[in-house]
């Protein structure tokens, strides 16, 4: 419902009085009432009281002729209705005054304005030294009183609604007078909506009437009349000038996007030198661990394999004995005749003493156990060179981190047993979702500078390396009791080309890359050191959710 803005300015000053109103009458009433309950209750008590000690020894006493007169004196004042005199027993000793009220039950009156039939009833207790003897019960007329009460409230009544209708009136011809400024402002704005949507601000222009806040509203209108017809000129010149920089603006992008486009080419040709690149600073440091492997791995193979071909040698002699021994046997076993057969076992017993055949059947198994653990030895050897050389590869699989430290070990030991001392400490950890080759390659450079760091102090020191769980992640940690890293190093270690190396020993790449392949993996990897005491680098990888072991190929050796 749209109401105007007269009929809200009455509805809300005729509000705004009829609450003011009724909280004066409400407050005039409870006032009255308060002063005629004070009054009566006063007076009463006060004419009780007085009369207890007018006849207190005429009771006392059982002078009741005494007591008689004493009422009927009282009774002579017109506001007193009735009075009785009882003792503690309600014994009536006189009554007189109102029969109505003294054939009622008596009940002593709290307020004038809750009395019923005009009378306010009130009780003294007649007592000496505290002891109650009897009561005194006494009514005051307070109809004149209730009467000038109700006039008085009657007027205000009268007075409260008067003065609505004059604040209602005045409230109407304020609303008419606002209206009749505002009609005419509403007329000018309207006309101006009009003005700015078809840009013609002619004859909008509003009259200005007295010198009250409305006229100055309506002068600052016409001042904003005026003003936007200046703004509208200057905002067409602008518009001109404007279509005429969008056009130059459009010649300069197509020049700009033609540059654009031909630096992106270039941006992209870079981009592809540059991966190029990279790819090759890969393949070097990769091969750069290849060959700080390749002489421990070497030598690694060659011992084993000297002792098994040396072993073979000496196999192959006591074959030929073995068949030497099958001849003369075979000889023994063909003799025509017994001189030829005994000549034969002779020749056999010969050999048997010569040859010490109870030495070589113990050799042959001892040789054989030895030529076993060194191919073995070699098998583990190459394992790790494959799981190595599949460093290119994307396969991701389960495994069990603590399968490539000790395949990874088997490769880096020739180079760390000279140097340090390694101790593992692997505990059972669960698998992980991980590029065998690549993690084989972190584990390889972490140990690797894990040695030289212990090799640069001199000593032969400790390098330990660790697998724990912490949370959801699988850590590996390789501590070593080296130079260590300066704290102004600490936050540069894992950038490509830093090297803490002397030059010519190091292509600062081998960090970095084990930084990039344990972000790969989701994972981190960190490291902690204090110079002079050895460094921890930790390799942090997340066990994957149950959800996640379908995307995963399980590693024949994961656990």
């Amino acid at each position: 419902m749209r109401l105007s803005l007269r009929t809200k300015t009455i509805t809300g000053v005729a509000s705004i009085t009829a609450a003011l109103l009724f909280v004066l009458i409400v407050t005039i009433f409870q006032f009255l009432n308060e002063l005629v309950d004070s009054s009566v209750k006063k007076s009463a008590n006060t004419s009780a009281a007085l009369f207890v000690s007018t006849t207190k020894n005429a009771f006392l006493s059982y002078d009741l002729s005494s007591l008689d007169a004493d009422v009927s004196e009282i009774l002579t004042n017109p506001n007193i209705a009735y009075v009785r005199v009882k003792d503690k027993n309600d014994r009536v000793f006189v009554e007189k005054g109102d029969a109505a009220a003294l054939n009622a039950t008596f009940k002593q009156d709290t307020s004038a304005s809750h009395t019923d039939d005009g009378i306010y009833d009130t009780q003294a207790p007649i007592q000496v030294n505290g002891t109650l003897y009897g009561y005194v019960e006494m009514g005051l007329n307070i109809a004149s009183v209730t009467q000038s009460v109700s006039r008085v409230k009657n007027w205000t009544l009268t007075l409260a609604m008067l003065e609505f209708v004059l604040v209602g009136l005045l409230s109407y011809l304020l609303g008419s007078y606002l209206m009749g400024q505002l009609q005419s402002l509403l007329k000018g704005a309207k006309h101006l909506g009009e003005a700015v949507k078809d840009n013609n601000y002619r004859d909008i222009f509003v009259e200005v009437r007295g010198k009250d806040e409305l006229s100055e509203l309506a002068g600052a209108f016409n001042q904003l009349v005026e003003r936007l017809k200046e703004e509208s000129g200057q905002r067409q010149r602008v518009e001109d000038e404007l279509k005429e920089l969008n056009a130059l603006l459009e010649e300069k992008v197509k020049d700009r996007t033609a540059k654009l486009n031909q630096k992106n080419f270039q941006l992209e040709e870079a981009n592809k030198d540059l991966k190029e690149a990279q790819v090759q600073l890969l393949q070097a440091e990769k091969m750069a661990s290849v060959g700080q492997l390749a002489a421990g791995v070497a030598h690694e193979i060659n011992n084993p394999v000297g002792f098994v071909s040396s072993n073979i040698s000496t196999l192959n002699d006591y074959v030929a004995t073995y068949q030497m021994l099958f001849a003369q046997m075979n000889s023994v076993i063909n003799a025509e005749d017994d001189a030829a057969r005994v000549k034969a076992i002779a020749e056999v017993e010969q050999s048997i003493k010569t040859k010490d055949l109870a030495f070589i059947n113990e050799d042959i198994g001892d040789l054989l156990n030895d030529s076993s653990e060194g191919l073995y030895r070699v098998a583990d050897i190459v394992k790790g060179l494959k799981l190595f050389s599949r460093v290119d590869s994307d396969d991701v699989q389960l495994h069990n981190i603590n399968d490539c430290i000790r395949t990874t070990l088997a490769m880096v030991n020739n180079q760390l047993k000279y140097i340090c001392t390694v101790e593992t400490n692997l505990g059972n950890v669960p698998a992980v979702a991980m590029n065998v080759g690549k993690i084989s390659q972190v584990i390889t450079n972490l140990l690797i500078n894990a040695g030289q760091a212990v090799e640069s102090t001199g000593k032969h020191g400790k390098v330990t390396i660790s697998s724990i769980r912490v949370d959801e992640f699988v850590e590996l940690r390789v501590e070593d009791t080296g130079c260590g890293v300066p704290q102004s190093h600490l936050d540069k270690l894992f950038n490509p080309f830093f090297t803490t190396k002397p030059e010519g020993e190091g292509t600062g790449l081998g960090l970095s890359i084990s930084f990039g392949i344990a972000q790969e993996h989701g994972g981190s990897l960190s490291v902690s050191s204090k110079e002079g005491e050895g460094s921890c680098f930790t390799l942090a990888l997340p066990i994957p959710k149950d959800d996640d072991n379908d995307s995963c190929t399980i590693d024949s050796k994961g656990s």
